[in-house]
């Protein structure tokens, strides 16, 4: 009976151990919200002139949200093997070419999506797989969502040039139409 009492009371204070050592990794991450701010990212160079070209940058290299030649920047945090992501991917070119024929919108919204963890052969896939139209940026060592404090995915965004979050959508999103609605909203 002893034995019995001891096994029990061990394997509660081993649980209470494990629970107060885990819950701090698991509180850690929060959800990025509107108004929160991202910070001086450094993203990894384009994978192709092209892609830097229609950021604005002189040359394919690292860049950050201050060297990208707009107001603002949507950006998605994505992963290769994600099929959320998956999913969203059409739906987001579809948002991209609505953005692109909204004379108003056009030339103040750059679009880039952020390979978590892939590297640059992960994103060149993904940019031919999906048949992306935008920057496709490899993120190896998981810098942006080091940055947001955020490692699921996808995560949608509008930042301005100082990293502030004006729109954010967790999870994939079911609605170009819907997307650039509360775009409009935020980028003037």
């Amino acid at each position: 009976m002893k034995l019995r009492n001891k096994s029990i009371a061990l394997g509660c204070c081993l649980s209470l151990v494990i629970f107060f050592c885990a819950a701090p990794l698991l509180a850690a991450e929060t959800e990025p919200k509107v108004g929160q701010t991202v910070g001086a990212v450094k993203f990894a160079k384009p994978i192709s002139e092209d892609d830097a070209k229609y950021l604005g940058l002189a040359k394919a290299e690292e860049f950050t949200l201050k060297d990208v030649k707009s107001p603002y920047v949507y950006v998605e945090q994505f992963n290769t093997s994600c099929p959320h992501c998956m999913h969203q991917a059409p739906i987001l070119n579809d948002l991209y070419n609505k953005v692109q024929q909204d004379a108003a919108l056009k030339d103040k919204l750059k679009f880039m999506s952020v390979g978590q963890g892939n590297d640059e052969m992960g994103a060149k896939g993904w940019k031919v797989i999906q048949k992306v139209p935008f920057p496709v940026i490899p993120d190896p060592n998981s810098g942006l969502g080091k940055a947001l404090n955020f490692s699921p995915y996808p995560v949608s965004m509008v930042l301005d040039k100082n990293g502030k979050i004006l729109w954010v959508e967790i999870g994939a999103f079911e609605s170009a139409d819907d997307a650039l609605k509360a775009i409009k909203a935020v980028v003037k």
